[in-house]
């Protein structure tokens, strides 16, 4: 009895030894996907080299797209192929260039890295990405309600993050950065930096007001700017 008990214990580690990293390579293959994370449930994002003066004619900017694992971990990194939607994009390949694409070692997130040109065509016309998650031999299919992400890009001025200025214009924000140097992310300041900072362009925009009697700043929509 002793006997037959050590032989079953030698052939039940040999199958697991034998059988464990088959089937864990055939789950991972067959059942891992990978996910584009949507920021306030948004599937697209708008990068304007106005908001970037110091990129200059053909030169060019990154955006980082998250990516989110649905599956096990992995110890290698692995390649997340990416398709180029014909239809929806409006970008040459003299535009942008795809960097990188992967879920690396043992993590359950990875990254999508586009380069955006600052080419001649940018500059006089808004274009557009859109770009798809499909499967390889890493992953399956991406879910349907998140496998799509859609990149304008924009010489103009939008909206950028962290504005504290009330209502947004074009003009305002080209006013902003006139008399801060600063393009985006105000909310980066401290609160005393905002509270300066809020000084200055109340009273730059009394001093310009004062040498326009009559004619406020206004707005690209026609209305008064205030701070």
């Amino acid at each position: 009895m002793k006997w037959l008990n050590i032989v079953w214990a030698c052939a039940l580690v040999a199958t697991l030894t034998c059988c464990s990293k088959d089937d864990y390579l055939k789950y991972d293959t067959n059942m891992a996907s990978v996910r584009f994370v949507y920021t306030a449930n948004c599937d697209s994002l708008v990068y304007s080299f106005g908001l970037h003066p110091e990129i200059g004619d053909g030169e060019s900017g990154l955006v980082e797209i998250p990516l989110q694992l649905i599956g096990t971990t992995w110890h290698q990194n692995r390649i997340v192929d990416i398709e180029v939607m014909q239809d929806g994009t409006t970008a040459t390949s003299e535009d942008y260039n795809i960097e990188s694409c992967e879920i690396p070692a043992d993590q359950i997130s990875g990254t999508l890295k586009v380069r955006l040109h600052k080419t001649e065509r940018v500059k006089g016309e808004d274009v557009t990405i859109a770009l798809k998650l499909v499967s390889n031999e890493n992953f399956t299919a991406a879910p349907v309600n998140s496998n799509i992400f859609r990149i304008v890009v924009t010489n103009e001025l939008t909206t950028p993050n962290g504005w504290i200025f009330g209502d947004y214009s074009r003009v305002k924000h080209e006013f902003v950065i006139l008399h801060t140097g600063v393009a985006t992310d105000y909310n980066q300041w401290s609160a005393s930096e905002q509270i300066h900072w809020k000084g200055v362009l109340i009273n730059a925009l009394y001093e310009y007001n004062k040498a326009h009697p009559g004619d406020p700043l206004k707005d690209e929509h026609g209305m008064v700017i205030t701070f």
